[in-house]
């Protein structure tokens, strides 16, 4: 029997695993034909499936996706199209172990591409407006219900390091939440969730966006640097008698210019998260046209007005009185 040979009604033992990890691993880089063995294995599990093997595909799929670019830890759209790709291959993922890898691969990545964030985010939607919890670990139960286990992942998500935007929310993503927010309006959801969906959203609205390099930019510096130490390795080796102190300034031009640049994005930086903690017009529309619907707001919702009746520095009249109006509601419901 080989590796891929598994019992019908049986899980992925430690010798199997031993025996798939000795052949991917018996050459470097990971192609694409380990990266189908791998997965073939997994989806023909019966489970449970052993640590060895657990620990493997991970390990593998994370190497392949996030550590095998260049630069390294840079997943490259294809990879982001190619993972997406393969967990919906049969309908969607389809356990808890292939939820966990696209957790571990997002956790482990210097940039993560929207389109991966959006497919993780959508899958954790749907377990919890569906109920179908198995497949993001833990049992199928009432729909409409969001878990610790939920809110957790659904942070993991939202505050992965997405391309050019580093721990912020985006539209898309706020919009899923307060689909999200609507959903469980009536059911049992963990405490964490009202906090982070009020926190998320409000990130949305008030945050300003942190640019990371991305990939390409990445790339460019890691070459740059590259060039630039081979240079002063050449000049400080053979310097022109007397020159060496000219040369030692002539390569520390750059990071001075660089420190300069900085300082001014810094600048620029407070005088933008200034402006932004002010609430538009446009987005004291969007956020009331997402609260309106039948029924009374939901606990999540109102701790989002809280949080922006807090943390604003202004807003249109016409959400402030919103905010007081749930307040005081509240205040009588208590």
């Amino acid at each position: 029997m080989t590796a891929s040979e598994l019992p019908a009604a049986g899980g992925i033992s430690a010798g199997q695993a031993l025996e798939i990890r000795r052949t991917i691993y018996s050459h470097d880089p990971l192609t694409p034909a380990d990266m189908d063995l791998v997965l073939r294995t997994q989806r023909s599990s019966a489970g449970p499936d052993s640590a060895e093997w657990t620990a493997l595909f991970s390990e593998a799929v994370t190497d392949y996706v996030v550590h095998q670019n260049d630069p390294a830890d840079y997943i490259p759209q294809a990879k982001a199209d190619w993972l997406a790709a393969k967990l919906t291959g049969t309908g969607g993922i389809a356990t808890a172990s292939e939820f966990a890898v696209l957790m571990d691969v997002m956790k482990s990545a210097l940039d993560v591409p929207p389109s991966l964030s959006a497919f993780a985010l959508g899958e954790i939607e749907n377990a919890i407006v569906s109920g179908r919890r198995t497949a993001i670990g833990g049992g199928d139960h009432a729909a409409g219900t969001a878990t610790k286990a939920d809110v957790e992942a659904l942070r993991s998500v939202l505050y992965a390091a997405k391309t050019g935007a580093v721990g912020h929310v985006t539209r898309e993503e706020a919009e899923a939440l307060f689909d999200i927010a609507h959903a469980t309006a009536s059911g049992a959801c963990d405490p964490a969730f009202g906090e982070l969906f009020a926190r998320a959203v409000g990130n949305y609205l008030t945050a300003i966006c942190w640019h990371e390099p991305g990939r390409e930019e990445a790339l460019q510096r890691e070459h740059w640097l590259d060039a630039r130490e081979t240079l002063f390795q050449f000049l400080m080796h053979r310097p022109a008698r007397g020159q060496e102190e000219s040369v030692r300034t002539l390569m520390q031009s750059p990071l001075d210019q660089a420190n300069a640049e900085l300082a001014a994005e810094e600048r620029q930086d407070d005088a933008a998260r200034a402006e932004k903690a002010k609430i538009t017009d446009d987005q004291a529309d969007w956020v009331i046209a997402h609260l309106t619907r039948q029924g009374p707001l939901s606990a999540a919702e109102t701790r989002l007005l809280q949080w922006l009746g807090a943390e604003a520095a202004s807003m249109p009249p016409r959400l402030r009185t919103l905010i007081e109006t749930a307040n005081t509601t509240r205040s009588r419901a208590a």
